[in-house]
């Protein structure tokens, strides 16, 4: 008998097969043609399997168990991929909450202080920040370098809470984080000797 009953496109392997409703049918099906298919085509199905695009049973010549159907490798990549989204918005939200516990800190800090005191406050509050990261500047551990980081990211908040109350620091020259990183940058290329190349 001729296989030419129950053919559909299986877009999952990307070639017409025939599609059974149940494994008993398909089993039925291998073992009353199989001799037959043999002889007209010189291969003939040995075992069926579940296809979950068709929703239905495919016969196979290939006896050993193929490990997965691209429709099962495009779920395991979504689901991966799903995962490492919910990994990144979750360290988005916490560092977004380390952030605000930041700035609700100095606000409940300098709450109650006239301009004076809350600029003396913030002079100190950026020198202790400073020298903790000048202790820290050498290291090479991946540990101390992610405390830096978040000491840095700190310092940052400091100046943009201070410059929210209007304040500047008297020996403070720049008004721009970004234009005082830059002269940093140009202190250390003068120290190490970059500058003269």
């Amino acid at each position: 008998m001729k296989p030419t009953k129950n053919r559909v496109f299986c877009k999952d392997c990307g070639r017409v097969k025939m599609l059974f409703e149940t494994e008993k049918k398909a089993a039925h099906f291998i073992a009353f043609n199989q001799e037959e298919i043999t002889m007209e085509s010189g291969i003939a199905p040995q075992r069926s399997y579940f296809c979950q695009f068709c929703g239905g049973w495919h016969l196979t010549s290939i006896k050993e168990k193929i490990g997965q159907t691209k429709n099962e490798k495009l779920l395991e990549d979504y689901l991966q991929q799903k995962v490492a989204n919910t990994g990144k918005a979750a360290f988005k939200a916490n560092k977004q909450e380390k952030r605000d516990g930041i700035l609700s800190e100095l606000e409940s800090q300098i709450k109650g202080m006239d301009t004076p005191q809350k600029d003396l406050y913030f002079a100190e509050k950026i020198n202790i920040l400073k020298k903790e990261i000048e202790n820290l500047k050498g290291s090479a551990h991946p540990l101390e370098k992610k405390k830096m980081k978040e000491i840095r990211q700190h310092l940052e908040l400091v100046y943009s809470v201070r410059k929210e109350h209007g304040l500047q620091n008297a020996n403070q020259n720049y008004t721009k984080s970004g234009e005082r990183e830059l002269e940093e940058w140009k202190s250390w290329l003068v120290k190490k000797g970059y500058d003269k190349e």
